[in-house]
């Protein structure tokens, strides 16, 4: 028997149940309720008619009969939206053509017609279904249609309304999903030199290794990932299709490739996220061609292609909303809105910082994911003992310049950068002298100024650091191994 549970705000939910879309039996919800999306109201009987024209039969009776499973309503929503953009666009097209109210019937605009044809047809489809939704609530394919002919075109002032961005962020984000999917580029974070696995977080210094370590992983993972995440850097060096053997090297190609060929649909944006093709020399700026020795160069050199946020402040300008809003808090001293933990009084930044920071440190809920089963951790650390434990990895870390091993991946690459790399960013301003670590220059500045700070316990000698009082004691340790001779 089909069990009905209602989540907040979003609708009933009908398992089992059977869709009238694709006629699987699964979890459903149902065709004549009202659902929550996107702050937005919708009814997907409605939606049929709306999109198709379609009017199901017997929605008036079993519940069980009369659901739509949610890749049905995702891929309804993709139509509907797509739908809206053609009516958007022959609006747009008509009125830069100066259609004039005197024209003849032959001559009027397409949606004009559309609106006398669907009119007629909805009036006659009433008379034969009995729809179980209020005209109050829903009004008719007519007066929508009248409306976005009464609505003014788009303008560039009003792109820039945060419901604009909105939409157009989420636009972004179901083509980057799409793109990721179906593609074989390397989505990936960093940190100074350092490449991070966007879905575990490993470390990595070399691209070669970061694209073969992504490929491990299951780039349907993607999606539920994304929900929360700013705009994404994605390496490009490998496009290619995963639905077929095409040898793509564009995006661009790729997206007209995936939406001819394969039918996939894509909304019409760009820059959907930030392109980069990793190499371990020299890299080439995806929109320009600038080289830059450093990926941290190149990352900055980016908001000049890519700059979405200006602080009205200073001038200074961010690919993300959140990197404004923390340049405002840390430059101008303006304090955001913060959203205070209820349980130990925290200010996060978002409602999202806070569901993720009550989630972990207060309810204890693993949040880190085995990419190779469906176990969760509380910490990238058990995880990775869970990886040897259970998977049998090998967590050892061998430098491929010299002969040291570690056993973690983070220490290796601090080696690596420190010894081989010689990243050495802290500089003295009285004598140029070059240091990996802050602490390092703060202990060197002591010198300058004649300090002692660090007294030996055993002989009252003072040092200027503590690595010079580290090896004093070592001479007394000597001492005492010679006595003891």
């Amino acid at each position: 028997m089909a069990s009905i549970n209602s989540k907040k705000n979003r609708g009933p939910i009908v398992d089992p149940a059977l869709c009238r879309c694709c006629h699987s039996i699964k979890k459903c919800r149902l065709l004549t309720s009202e659902y929550e999306f996107m702050d937005s109201k919708e009814v997907y009987s409605v939606m049929l008619i709306d999109v198709f024209g379609l009017l199901l039969s017997h929605l008036d009776g079993d519940n069980t009969d009369c659901c739509i499973c949610a890749t049905c309503v995702s891929r309804l929503r993709e139509a509907s939206a797509f739908r809206k953009q053609v009516l958007q666009s022959e609006q747009m097209f008509l009125e830069a053509r100066h259609v004039s109210d005197s024209e003849t019937d032959t001559e009027k605009p397409l949606v004009t017609k559309a609106t006398a044809v669907i009119s007629t047809n909805f009036k006659s489809l009433k008379r034969t279904r009995n729809i179980h939704i209020s005209d109050k609530k829903q009004p008719s394919i007519a007066s929508k249609i009248q409306r976005l002919q009464k609505k003014p075109p788009a303008d560039r002032t009003q792109l820039k309304t945060p419901k604009a961005t909105l939409e157009q962020n989420r636009m972004a984000l179901i083509n980057t999903v799409k793109i990721v999917t179906y593609s074989y580029v390397c989505p990936f974070y960093n940190k100074i030199s350092f490449y991070y696995c966007f879905y575990c977080m490993d470390q990595f210094t070399s691209p070669v290794e970061l694209r073969e370590h992504t490929l491990k992983h299951e780039p349907k993972l993607f999606k539920q990932m994304m929900e929360h995440k700013k705009k994404p850097k994605v390496d490009i060096t490998r496009i290619d299709c995963r639905l077929c053997e095409e040898k793509i090297d564009d995006v661009d190609t790729f997206k007209k490739h995936i939406t001819s060929e394969h039918k996939k649909i894509l909304y019409p944006v760009t820059n959907e996220f930030l392109k980069f093709r990793l190499t371990a020399g020299n890299m080439n700026c995806t929109e320009c061609d600038e080289a830059f020795s450093l990926f941290d160069s190149l990352n900055k050199h980016m908001l000049e292609h890519f700059v979405t946020h200006t602080c009205d402040e200073c001038g200074a300008k961010f690919i993300e909303l959140s990197l404004l809003r923390s340049h405002i808090r840390n430059t101008h001293k303006k304090v955001d809105a913060v959203y205070p933990c209820e349980i130990c009084g925290k200010n996060l930044k978002s409602k999202y910082s806070r569901g993720l920071h009550v989630a972990t440190v207060h309810e204890k809920k693993p949040t880190i994911n085995c990419y190779k089963c469906d176990a969760a951790f509380l910490s990238h650390a058990l995880r990775n003992r869970h990886l040897i434990e259970v998977h049998g990895d090998k967590r050892t870390f061998p430098c491929k310049l010299c002969d040291k091993v570690y056993n973690r991946r983070k220490t290796m690459m601090e080696h690596h950068r420190r010894s081989h790399l010689k990243v050495f960013n802290h500089q003295c301003e009285l004598c140029a002298q070059m240091f990996y670590v802050p602490s390092a220059l703060k202990e060197h500045m002591a010198i300058h100024r004649g300090e002692r700070n660090f007294k030996c316990d055993e002989c009252g000698k003072s040092y200027p650091g503590l690595k010079s009082l580290q090896c004093h004691k070592k001479s007394h340790k000597r001492k005492l191994v010679r006595r003891s001779c």
